[in-house]
């Protein structure tokens, strides 16, 4: 009965419109040819504009085509694809809001009629590597739904990843990636030019992203990098890359901790103001004169002798900024692989108080510590000093586990930068850091490739500018002894 008298209600709103079309039909059959002239004379002025505004835009494409590489330009007929399909893409993908309050108020509040769906609107691209899509967002569907639709929509388009980005509020960036930029290995030789020529020391050269767009650090301000990754990933290629750049100013000094003793940092030795292996005692001692020194310049800061903020001056000889670089962490961070040594269980607590404070204290009087390992978890980097390290770098991990330790929780809001996905042999080298890029906290790179007998000869040709900066002995008052540090 109810169905009944909806359908009554919706002829009766039907039959006006139904008559107000018979009418107009009968008009033009009854006046035909002076209604049709009429019309065109009052339309040609419309119509005149409309063919201008289609002429604009097929021109407009063609001239986009013509001036294409050819490398986008074989990636038109995916484009144009993509574009007629998007409406049926996003309903496919729920990647729609279905408005239910469109349609007429009935007597009892309920809206009647078909609800509307409203689909996100695109422009689409094609660029050397695949298409790009300017997406704007609409209520209930944004980057995370788009995050989720990621692997169906490189289904759809016939691409081999497809990555979103978030610019600003409102909008997204949908790439699909038929050939990935990353995918080919990058060498020096790639880089910007003067990049290992004539660097920017204290803004160093990272690699490529994913859009092929050159990357760089700003170390001002700067206290602690992680760097995680399985081995041979690429881990030693970036930070080979780092030392290039810093080593060619005395404004910079080294230290060596290398936990994996296998010689990876023998050729900077002569570089280095300090260099030890894989021993604990002799990383525990070495910490605590970088530490040291730390305190000595905090001293001087406090006195009023030294600069508040070192890199408002920036580093100088006098005054080097100290890259501290621990390899294979877990070495000396692991306190579940000495236990029942109790000379070497304080040496380990030492290590990590001092590698702390460190990274928490040293960002005005010119420190930072990179530090490596496999798998950033607790027990490899504590997390006092891997979540106060603002920079990360995640190069090929096994697990999700691996990958939030090394990145940070936010990473699995961002399925589609997790580092479980560069595993491939392809990938070495490819890595996701914490670099932000627009609305993104991440941002996938291609680090260059540096060789080890470079590396040695950059490390010889610059030993010359290797000096001890240690001014522990004019410090005011004594300093702790390394069992009251580590207790």
């Amino acid at each position: 009965m109810q169905s009944n008298s909806r359908t009554s209600r919706k002829q009766r709103r039907d039959s006006p419109v139904l008559v107000l079309a018979a009418l107009a039909v009968l008009a033009a059959v009854v006046l035909g040819r002076p209604v049709a002239h009429a019309l065109t004379i009052a339309l040609r002025p419309a119509l005149a504009v409309i063919l201008t505004m289609v002429t604009i835009w097929l021109a407009i494409g063609v001239a986009r085509f013509a001036l294409a590489s050819p490398a986008a330009r074989r990636n038109y007929p995916l484009m144009i694809a993509a574009r007629l399909r998007w409406r049926w893409t996003c309903r496919a993908m729920a990647l729609v809001l279905v408005d239910q309050h469109r349609g007429r108020k009935s007597g009892k509040g309920r809206a009647e009629g078909r609800p509307r769906v409203r689909h996100p609107r695109a422009r689409f691209r094609a660029d050397p590597y695949g298409v790009t899509a300017a997406v704007k967002t609409v209520p209930k569907v944004g980057r995370a739904e788009f995050e989720k639709a990621a692997v169906h929509l490189a289904d759809e388009w016939r691409c081999v990843r497809v990555s979103v980005s978030q610019p600003k509020p409102g909008r997204l960036i949908v790439r699909g990636l038929r050939n990935d930029p990353l995918a080919p290995p990058t060498t020096m030789d790639d880089a910007p030019s003067g990049t290992y020529s004539e660097p920017l020391p204290f803004r160093p050269y990272l690699g490529r992203d994913e859009y092929a767009v050159d990357r760089f650090a700003d170390l001002s301000g700067l206290t602690g990098i992680t760097i995680v990754g399985l081995p041979g990933m690429g881990k030693t290629s970036l930070v080979l890359s780092l030392l290039w750049q810093l080593a060619g100013t005395g404004a910079v000094q080294f230290v060596f901790i290398d936990g994996k003793g296998g010689g990876d940092y023998s050729a900077w030795q002569d570089r280095a103001w300090i260099a030890t292996g894989d021993e604990l005692p002799a990383a525990a001692a070495a910490l605590e004169k970088v530490h040291g020194l730390m305190r000595s310049r905090l001293v001087k800061v406090a006195t009023g002798i030294g600069p508040r903020n070192g890199w408002h001056l920036g580093p100088t000889p006098d005054n080097p900024l100290i890259v501290t670089v621990i390899d294979e962490a877990h070495t000396f961070f692991d306190l579940d692989s000495v236990k029942g040594d109790k000379e070497a269980d304080q040496q380990v607590r030492a290590c990590r108080t001092l590698t702390g404070q460190l990274v928490r204290k040293g960002r005005s009087v010119l420190f930072v510590t990179i530090v490596i390992t496999q798998k950033g978890t607790s027990d490899a980097i504590p997390t006092a000093i891997r979540d106060n390290c603002r920079l990360g770098f995640s190069f090929g991990v096994k697990t999700r586990d691996a990958a939030v330790a090394g990145l940070g929780e936010a990473i699995k809001e961002y399925p589609s930068y997790c580092p479980t996905t560069l595993r491939d042999p392809s990938m070495v080298g490819v890595c996701t850091s914490s670099l932000p890029t627009g609305s993104d906290p991440f941002v996938r790179l291609r680090v260059p490739e540096i060789s080890e007998t470079a590396a040695a000869a950059r490390a010889t040709e610059t030993a010359h500018l290797r000096a001890d900066p240690s001014e522990i002995a004019n410090a005011v008052g004594t300093l702790p002894a390394l069992e009251a540090v580590a207790s």
